[in-house]
Parts: C-alpha cells; structure tokens; sequence
C-alpha cells in the first residue's frame, strides 16, 4: 500500500537506535514523512544521511528528518517508540508534543510492562505493542547493518484490533 492511501501519512520515531533507525528508514526510505528524534550521532546525520545495509537491499536516507527534540517534530499520526525500556521514564516528557487526537504510539521496545506504562500515561486506546523479529545493528555514525528478518507481530493493547491497527501491518 503506498503512502498516499496510508492514515499513517507522519510517523515519528523515538529512540534512533538499531531497531528505531532500521524501521524508520524504511518507512521513510517509501515515502512517509518520518522524523526521528535523537540523543547521539545528529550533527553526523544531518550532515552525512542514515544508510541502511541488509542483504535483500541499501540505501541512503541523505537528508533525514533528525532533531534533538520532540517539540520540534509536531504531532504526528504514529509514534513508534524504540527507546530503551530503562529510559521510559523520560517520555512522559517526550511524548506529548507528538500527540493530536488520533495519534497511535506502537513500542517496539524489549521487556515487560511497556504497553501499561504508556497506556497510564497516554491512554489505552492509542498504544499498540509489537514484538520485532529483526538483527539490526548500528555499527556506526548513522549507519544501521541489517542481517536477517524484519517481521513485526503487533496488537492493540487490552482489546482486539481496530482498523488502524490493519492498516499499519498493510504499510508495513
């Protein structure tokens, strides 16, 4: 499905690791308009791009749509967090300017308890969880090695899936 049919038109990504770098590359690397935010390696991406290297493809992000901070990214239609679990504590901060009236926030974080510590502060409507088969690696300054799978399994938090939920797996 392209980008034009998608009610994922801005999709966020918290968390510019492996894992955050890997995705939001492809979603933008198809389209979407995806800024990420960052805590490490934003001067060299700004200047350099994000490249991404697997066997099936690579590319070049060469401008992506790096910031330092969430407030400067606007509300967006998905936020997928791919922040280290240890580091929640921060987003309650990071968050909200992120977030209109529609926003889905997908974790693609490791352990446990992450879907009901962004449900306690978001609301559980808006929280997908996902569970990522995927070997990323950022093996340098925005460079992300990619080295099998890439499967995402994803739900609603504390009930069935609703639409939208369809809709990104059919993005994805």
């Amino acid at each position: 499905m392209g980008a034009s049919h998608s009610s994922f038109q801005k999709i966020a990504v918290v968390g510019s690791g492996a894992v955050g770098s890997f995705y939001g590359a492809l979603l933008a690397n198809s389209g979407r308009e995806t800024p990420f935010h960052m805590r490490h390696d934003l001067a060299h991406e700004k200047e350099h791009g994000l490249e991404v290297r697997s066997q099936a493809y690579s590319f070049i992000l060469p401008k992506p749509h790096v910031h330092a901070s969430t407030d400067t990214i606007g509300p967006c239609d998905l936020v997928i967090i791919a922040l280290k679990a240890t580091d929640n504590r921060v987003l309650p901060d990071l968050i909200p300017p992120l977030l209109n009236h529609k926003t889905a926030i997908l974790t693609l974080q490791n352990g446990l308890g992450n879907e009901a510590f962004l449900a306690l502060h978001f609301g559980q409507e808006s929280i997908l969880g996902g569970l990522c088969f995927v070997c990323p690696n950022r093996t340098g300054p925005g460079l992300v090695e990619h080295f099998s799978q890439g499967m995402i399994a994803l739900g609603q938090y504390e009930r069935a899936p609703e639409a939208r939920a369809h809709t990104f797996v059919a993005d994805f």
